[in-house]
């Protein structure tokens, strides 16, 4: 099954020009384009009632200075219109002025559709999309996008940066064009007013685009290195909220704030500096913006004076050069957003290009009913060019056996685990479920016949009974006790004041651990999972909590296909294949007995913890990580 369409999929985003990037950003603005040329249409006709407004009041000066200078020239009306000949000048002023006002009431009425409707562009249609876009797209990626970046990373993305992407519609787009429609309007209405004072006003502009593009050159790179600034800042508030229990037990509080406060400041710096160049590039634009405004003054009244220009058109020639201008002036703010959407929308694709490595078939196998019986044929899986986390692996588990694997840290434990879900896929050799290759199932079914707990399982701020029904929101209350039975967690669930309807804290901290771990046990057989996987459940809990955690462990291991992670005693002897890992090999298997009788890390850890001696039993694990 191939991944659904975005709305930005298309071209990887690593190593694309600008060219492309903006590209991409404008078939983004296609797929709304109705909307779009609405609020640049109603762009058009305010630009247009703002040139005629100013026209009418330049019109106005002309109409009462011929009144008291009859030898000053007749005044120029557009379009070969001229007021009625009863008309005097008074009411000819008055009706200039009505058709101002008017102009303004119609222009202010036009303002507010155009903010509805670009705010209902950008904000209700645009931002929802992508954001919703590159959300289904990490749900789609595999573990290995996500040990690649940092969570913070992953936040910004969703949250900021689809905001910078948003801002190429609002803040370049339709104010990019706006801007070349105000300017192309604003020089044909002057050039045909006065070609000649026209050039004269516009003589600078070249050295404008000059330092404009100079300043986008320098922008792109800065903000680029922003991004990962602020990454690292939230990265630590994120890191500093999570093990805030960490932080306090070793009296870390200052260590801490300075941390954050070191990544902070290394945020302010940069954007200083970025503030210090976008405020240096603003006045500059707008002194020779100054400048273009001193000739015309110069040249234009020099032409009145001669007679060869009304001082109305003088006027309305002052007005539109400012308006030029300011045009001019906001290409600083068209090119800062432009530079810090592409800087966000580079980020944001790359999460919509990137490879999704774990993919559903275009036909799976969607087997009737799964057994569990697995096989690993000379497996083999690595991270990219580091050493392989795990090697050549051979394996065959009978449907509703339980497996237990043993091993010191690093030894690919974990990652032998998160390849029956396809988590990951084997690099080298084939992992099959009844027969049929992983990879060649649907991986919805899949997924769905393996049931997980982690050493420290994750539960949502629900309530238990919605956290034990996770993974099926549809079951019934009776399937959700049943459940919590065999879990062994149903009479401690009935003994809180609301019982299945008790709301969890954040991570759960009004419950023990012990519970933690039952409730997701829970969770992992309530779809009733032909495989179960167990990664340590026992290893963060105390030696009372343990027994109550094996009793669910027990309950929920019968007639399924298990795989558990264990350093103690209490649960390896528990299964019929004991697999012994080190450095990603299988160095001993077998059963307690069997292993008991071979000299090894297995008979050597047994024999300590027997000795009641947990810790020089870790200390063994240690010493052959």
């Amino acid at each position: 099954m191939s991944a659904p369409q975005t709305l930005t999929d298309g071209l990887a985003a690593k190593g694309t020009s600008d060219s492309q990037v903006l590209l991409r950003l404008l078939k983004l603005a296609w797929r709304h384009r109705a909307r779009c040329l609405a609020v640049l249409g109603l762009q058009v006709v305010l630009l247009v009632l703002g040139v005629w407004a100013l026209s009418f009041g330049g019109l106005g000066v002309d109409v009462l200075r011929h009144h008291l200078e009859p030898t000053a020239p007749q005044p120029h009306w557009p379009l070969g219109l001229t007021p009625p000949a009863g008309l005097s000048t008074w009411q000819t002023l008055l009706t200039l002025g009505g058709l101002i006002l008017g102009m303004g009431l119609l222009r202010g009425g036009l303002n507010f559709a155009y903010s509805m409707q670009a705010g209902k562009l950008v904000h209700i249609e645009i931002v929802p999309a992508v954001r919703a876009d590159v959300y289904a797209k990490l749900q789609r990626l595999s573990f290995r996008f996500f040990d690649a970046h940092a969570s913070g990373s992953i936040i910004n993305r969703v949250t900021r940066d689809v905001q910078l992407l948003r801002s190429f519609i609002d803040g370049v787009m339709i104010n990019g064009i706006i801007m070349c429609l105000s300017l192309a309007l604003y020089a044909v209405y002057m050039i045909s007013t006065h070609a000649w004072l026209t050039a004269a006003s516009l003589v600078l502009s070249p050295v404008l685009w000059v330092v404009t593009h100079r300043f986008s050159k320098w922008a792109q790179p800065e903000y680029a290195k922003n991004r990962k600034l602020v990454d690292n800042m939230v990265l630590r508030i994120a890191e500093g909220t999570k093990g805030i229990q960490v932080v306090k037990v070793f009296g870390q509080e200052k260590e801490e704030h300075a941390r954050f406060v070191a990544a902070n400041h290394a945020v302010k710096e940069q954007q200083t500096a970025i503030f210090k160049a976008v405020s240096v590039y603003g006045p500059s634009v707008q002194f020779l913006s100054q400048m273009n405004v001193a000739v015309l003054l110069g040249y234009g009244g020099w032409l009145v004076s001669a007679g060869e220009l009304s001082l109305g058109s003088l006027i309305v020639f002052v007005g539109l050069l400012q308006k030029f201008g300011e045009q001019v002036r906001s290409m600083a703010t068209v090119v800062d957003t432009l530079q810090q959407s592409l800087s966000g929308a580079r980020r944001v694709f790359e999460v919509l290009d990137a490879d999704v490595e774990v993919q559903c078939p275009v036909d799976p196998v969607r087997p009737a009913k799964i057994q569990g019986g697995l096989k690993f044929e000379r497996v083999s899986f690595g991270f990219g060019s580091e050493q392989a986390a795990l090697t050549d692996l051979d394996l065959e588990v009978k449907p509703g056996q339980c497996v237990a694997i043993l091993g010191g840290t690093g030894s690919g434990k974990s990652t032998l685990l998160s390849l029956l879900p396809r988590f990951y896929d084997p690099t080298v050799g084939r992992i099959l479920l009844d027969g049929v290759d992983l990879r060649a199932l649907d991986l919805d079914v899949l997924r769905r016949s393996v049931g997980v707990v982690f050493q420290e399982s994750l539960l949502f701020s629900a309530t238990i009974a919605e956290n034990i029904a996770f993974g099926k929101p549809e079951a019934s209350q009776a399937d959700i006790e049943h459940a919590a039975k065999v879990a062994r967690a149903h009479d401690f669930i009935t003994a809180l004041p609301e019982g299945y309807d008790s709301v969890l804290q954040e991570a759960a901290t009004n419950l023990s651990g012990g519970q933690k771990q039952r409730i997701a046990i829970a969770r992992a057989i309530l779809l009733e999972p032909a495989i179960l996987l167990l990664d340590d459940p026992t290893a963060s809990v105390d030696p009372d909590t343990e027994h109550e955690v094996l009793e669910a462990v027990d309950s929920a291991t019968k007639n399924r296909t298990t795989f558990i992670v264990a350093h103690r005693l209490s649960t390896l002897r528990r299964a019929d294949i004991i697999l012994v890992l080190k450095e990603g090999r299988i160095v001993q298997r077998g059963t307690h007995e069997e292993l008991m009788d071979q000299s090894g890390l297995y008979s050597r850890t047994a024999r300590l913890q027997t000795g009641d001696s947990e810790e020089l039993a870790q200390i063994a694990l240690g010493g052959v990580a």
